[in-house]
Order: structure tokens, then C-alpha cells, then sequence
């Protein structure tokens, strides 16, 4: 998969990016932008074929988001406006080296000027979120690898075979933070998902994790898929140059760009500001989950959690005298 992409990306002018949540993310230094036209501008100075070799050799995810608005090829002076026929171009004139078996591994939108275009029906969204609802709505069964089983649509018939050794196989396998048995490897992710909140599995090892910051994290320190980010005024390092940024202003430039209107109490960032106005409120919207009580923040209803009911049960645990406060009238 990475070779094929990286044969594209060498070969022709399309523009990789990745999208995270409400933002677009420069394909090799990870800054964030909210507009197609800012993204674009930004990831001209990343031009060289070290940039790519190295991007692609630290890719993980099962494909790579491409923008195909301006499509040309690098090797001739062919106009070729449509991305598929631009690759088979490649392949016949340029004798380029590319495995369709495993499919095209890209998927390909127009980042216009401020709005984003699906390349299949030329419908044009405001955001890229959207979009990618409707493409995987709309056209979504486009392609002629059918599951039997289950009518999911794959775009070879080697993703299909593994599906079907994943998803429809009867081998059972152990949940190894809990040690419940589940049927298949497709429940499992669920198992994962909604009961641990484990949603983003590691590219090298089997690891998940709750946070997409936190695997990206161990990617860089156990497997060193990426450089840390160095803060160059103390010895903290940073999966994202962004982030490492944000500490710069917030921690050591000292920066207060929000301010309360209450009491004038200074913070860096609307987030921490929405939190401290919540101490000028009376309503209290944390309910604890194991006892009646309610906290204005997330963060003091957590603290009352662990300080009474959790070591409250661990001393349970040791001195069965003492009521237990995980359970409702027994104190």
C-alpha cells in the first residue's frame, strides 16, 4: 500500500492530507488548518522526495486522503483531469510499478478554494466532514467485490478474503483487559470500543487506545515512527509541532487571550475559560456514578470519585466491618 501511494505522489502532482475531528493536518509536519486554501499553501514547502519516502514510511492508516484539484502528471505534459485514468496513465506510458490488487489504497476529493468535491457526483460541501458522510453514504457500494455473508463492498478481492477470515471465521479470542471470550476479531474492535473506550489501534502492534494523541504518541516513542518535538526552552517534548506551539505561548511566552467577564480571571485558550465559568454557575451537570452527588465539573466529581468510593472500597476490601460505599444504605 505504501509503495503504490508513494509511486503516485513521486509521479503526479496529487496533494496527500490528513483530517482529524474538524480540522485539515499538513500529510508530513502534522499543522492544523481549518481552510483547503491554507492547507495548500502550506504543503508546497514540503516538495522534496525525502519529504514523501519519509511520510510514507511512518503511514499506518489503511489509505491516504488525496486532493485532486489540480491533477497532472510529473513525467510528461499530458492533460489528465480524471484520477483514475491518471493512474493507468502512469502504469501504460510510464511503465510505473503499481499493485491494483490491493486497490487504488488513496481516496480522492477536490479541495477547491474554501469548499471541498466529491469526485464521484461533483457534490460540493462546505466542510470535509460532511463530505466524507456523504461519500460513505452515497457511495459507499460502488465497488463489484461483494461480501456474501454480510453485502459489504470491498476494492479487491484480497481485502475481501481478509474480512472473511476476520469477520465470519468462528475463532473466538480472548479480550485481554477483561478475559471475556468474543466470536471474532470484528467484535472484538467493538468489545473494545464501547466497552473499554478503546478506539485507535497502533499500525505496528496490536495495543489500542482511547485517544488519538495517545497512540500517536506510543507510535513515536515505541516504534519512532516520527521525531519528537523538542520545546526549545525546556527539556518537554511533543508528538505535534501544534501542541508543542500551544505550550510555547501558553507556558512560557505567558500568554492570556481569554478573559472572564465575571471576576477577570485571565486564561490561554477558550476551553480554559468555558471551564472556569462554570465556577460562576450554579448548575451542576456531573452526576457521580455511584452515589446521588453533583459536581459543576468533570474534574471534582472525578476527585470525589476516586477519594470516596474507589480507595472507600478498597479498605472495604481489607476490613469487611467497614460499609461498603459502592453500595446504596450500606453506610
Amino acid at each position: 500500500m505504501r509503495q503504490n501511494v508513494l509511486e503516485v505522489l513521486l509521479k503526479s502532482t496529487v496533494l496527500p492530507f490528513r483530517w482529524l475531528k474538524s480540522s485539515f493536518r499538513c500529510f508530513y509536519c502534522y499543522d492544523v488548518f481549518q481552510e483547503p486554501k491554507d492547507l495548500k499553501a502550506h504543503q508546497i514547502i514540503h516538495t522534496s522526495d525525502d519529504d514523501k519516502l519519509k511520510a510514507m514510511k511512518n503511514y499506518w492508516e489503511p489509505a491516504v486522503y488525496v486532493d485532486v484539484s489540480n491533477l497532472a502528471c510529473k513525467l510528461c505534459p499530458a492533460i489528465i483531469t480524471d484520477f483514475y485514468k491518471l493512474i493507468d496513465h502512469l502504469i501504460e506510458v510510464h511503465n510505473m510499478h503499481f499493485n491494483k490488487d490491493i486497490g487504488i489504497c488513496m481516496n480522492p476529493f477536490r479541495l477547491n478554494h474554501i469548499s471541498v468535491q466529491c469526485v464521484q457526483c461533483d457534490r460540493e460541501c462546505r466542510t470535509f466532514g460532511h463530505l466524507l458522510v456523504h461519500t460513505n453514504k452515497e457511495h459507499k457500494g460502488c465497488t463489484q467485490v461483494l461480501c456474501e455473508f454480510c453485502g459489504q463492498h470491498f476494492k479487491s478481492n484480497t481485502h475481501l478474503r481478509d474480512h472473511m477470515n476476520k469477520i465470519h471465521s468462528n475463532r473466538s479470542v480472548l479480550c485481554p483487559l477483561c478475559g471475556e471470550e468474543i466470536h471474532s476479531a470484528n467484535r472484538m474492535r467493538t468489545h473494545m470500543q464501547n466497552v473499554h473506550n478503546k478506539r485507535y489501534k497502533c499500525g505496528a502492534c496490536p495495543e489500542l487506545f482511547d485517544t488519538h494523541y495517545k497512540r500517536s504518541r506510543h507510535m513515536m516513542l515505541v516504534h519512532k515512527t516520527r521525531e519528537e518535538v523538542k520545546c526549545q526552552h525546556c527539556p518537554r517534548s511533543f508528538v505535534f509541532r501544534s501542541t508543542m506551539m500551544r505550550h510555547v505561548r501558553e507556558t512560557h511566552l505567558q500568554e492570556r487571550n481569554a478573559i472572564c467577564g465575571v471576576c477577570g480571571w485571565r486564561a490561554f485558550g477558550a476551553g480554559r475559560l468555558q471551564r472556569h465559568m462554570m465556577k460562576h454557575s450554579n448548575e451542576r451537570n456531573f452526576k457521580c456514578p455511584a452515589c446521588e452527588k453533583a459536581f459543576k465539573t468533570k474534574k471534582t466529581m472525578k476527585q470525589h470519585y476516586t477519594n470516596i468510593h474507589e480507595k472507600g472500597a478498597r479498605v472495604h476490601d481489607l476490613m469487611p466491618g467497614v460499609p461498603d460505599p459502592l453500595v446504596p444504605n450500606s453506610i
